[in-house]
Parts: structure tokens; C-alpha cells; sequence
């Protein structure tokens, strides 16, 4: 029974090899990899499609942050791949995009972040290889009183300023490099992320430690393995749902933290 069990594999392999031996014009699918990291503060359900497809597993749910990462496979002759979010509901496009299927890049990505019916802007600066720009955008219409960001040890009590005086609802870009205290990976990872009013030890959402405070786990802080040159940009705003606030990462993940 097993020997005739190989013989049969054997048959199948030696024709599939014969086909592909005598058509080598047959078209084999290339791939590439499209990634959005983004915050939906909205009521609605939000979709991205890729050309005419919808990945009705991988709806944008309401009032959290997503990521959402998906392999497209097309054939050669195919040069562009036009990538979109709607609004589910109304068809309303939110975000359209072009890409080049012709250019060799294997992986794009696009920040996207929607706040009551508006779409944020997001337009990092250029990287500079002298430093890093670490970027924040706070959603906080309860206040518009300014805010610092620091990163606080929970092992040692040491506290570092990631940004400070960024008035809610703006941009701001700041240079950042690892110094003491928190220059390792493993430092990073021992801290917290506090948010108070601007010159005060006062928390800055409603008053509340707890909601003015993020776990640092995946916010890619740089550290001395991990530094010089880049550029991460991140929304904040405390959670609808009454938890920490929320951090969203629009950047691409990065391999080598």
C-alpha cells in the first residue's frame, strides 16, 4: 500500500513539473504588504478596500485605535493599487491613496486618524541623523490648556520629559535622544507615561491619575540600540471607554527595537 502510495506522489510530481516545464510563460502573483496604524474617535464602522475588495473581517471598529496590515497579491501588467477608507455606513471616502505597483517597494504604509467626522493630519517632519523627532497630537476638547508628557521609572522614580507645554488639538514635534536613567531597552520598559498640566504635578484628563497615564509597552520609545534618525508620530487621548489614555502609534512598526 505504501509503495504504491509513492508511486502515485511520484506520477502527480513528474506531471506538474511536466506542465511547468512546457509553459514557462505562466504568470506567477507578486505581493505587497499595506499597513495603517490610526485612531477611529467616531460612532461609525469604518472599511478599507484595496481596488474593489473589502475585508469584511478587518472592519474599523468605533472610538479605539486600529492596525490593520494586509497582503495583496496582484500579477505583472497591474500597476497600481488604489487603497481607500469609507465610512461604512454612508460610503463617505476618508482617505484614498495610490500605489505604485511598478516601483519595487514591497511595504506601504499610511497613518490615518478620524475625529468626529475629520480626518487628522498627519505630516511628520524629515528624519534628521543627528537625532530623534518624536511627535504628539493630544485630543482633549474638555480643555485647551497645555500639557507635558514625561516617561516615569516605576522601579526608580525617575522622570524625563517627552514633550512639553503641547497645546491639545496641535502638533508638536520634539528632539529626543536617550540619556541617563533611561538609555536601555530594559529602562524603557520599566516605565509609565504620565500626562499633566503644563508646569504642575496636576493630572491632566479630568483630573485623574489613572486616566492620564499609558503603558510604554509598544510605544517604541528609542533607546541606546535603538536611536538616531527616527521620526514617530503619536495621537493621544483619553479613552471613551474611562480607561488609561490611549496612544496610537502612526508609524510603521519597527523590526530591529
Amino acid at each position: 500500500m505504501i509503495t504504491k502510495n509513492i508511486q502515485a506522489f511520484a506520477f502527480i510530481l513528474l506531471t506538474v513539473l511536466s506542465l511547468a516545464s512546457c509553459n514557462k510563460e505562466i504568470e506567477t502573483a507578486k505581493v505587497v504588504n499595506v499597513g495603517f496604524h490610526g485612531y477611529n474617535l467616531s460612532d461609525d464602522q469604518l472599511e478599507a478596500t484595496f481596488d474593489t475588495v473589502v475585508y469584511n473581517m478587518d472592519i474599523i471598529q468605533p472610538n479605539g485605535p486600529f492596525n490593520l496590515s494586509k497582503v495583496y497579491p496582484y500579477f505583472p501588467g497591474k500597476n497600481e493599487l488604489r487603497v481607500q477608507i469609507k465610512n461604512k455606513t454612508t460610503g463617505a471616502e476618508l482617505l484614498q491613496k495610490t500605489v505604485s505597483l511598478s516601483s519595487g517597494q514591497l511595504e506601504f504604509f499610511f497613518p490615518f486618524v478620524y475625529v468626529d467626522g475629520k480626518v487628522i493630519d498627519v505630516t511628520p517632519p524629515p528624519a534628521d541623523p543627528a537625532t530623534n523627532k518624536l511627535g504628539f497630537y493630544i485630543h482633549y476638547p474638555d480643555s485647551n490648556d497645555p500639557i507635558d508628557i514625561s516617561l516615569y521609572n516605576l522601579n526608580t522614580g525617575e522622570q524625563l520629559y517627552l514633550a512639553k507645554n503641547i497645546v491639545p488639538g496641535t502638533w508638536v514635534y520634539t528632539d529626543y535622544l536617550p540619556s541617563a536613567g533611561f538609555l536601555s531597552k530594559a529602562d524603557i520598559q520599566q516605565c509609565v507615561v504620565y500626562f499633566t498640566k503644563a508646569g504642575t504635578t496636576e493630572w491632566a484628563f479630568n483630573g485623574d491619575e489613572y486616566l492620564s497615564q499609558a503603558y510604554v509597552n509598544s510605544l517604541y520609545i528609542p533607546h541606546k540600540g535603538y536611536s538616531l534618525n527616527k521620526v514617530q508620530s503619536y495621537f493621544v487621548t483619553p479613552s471613551p471607554q474611562g480607561w488609561q489614555a490611549d496612544i496610537c502609534n502612526l508609524f510603521p512598526n519597527p523590526k530591529d527595537y
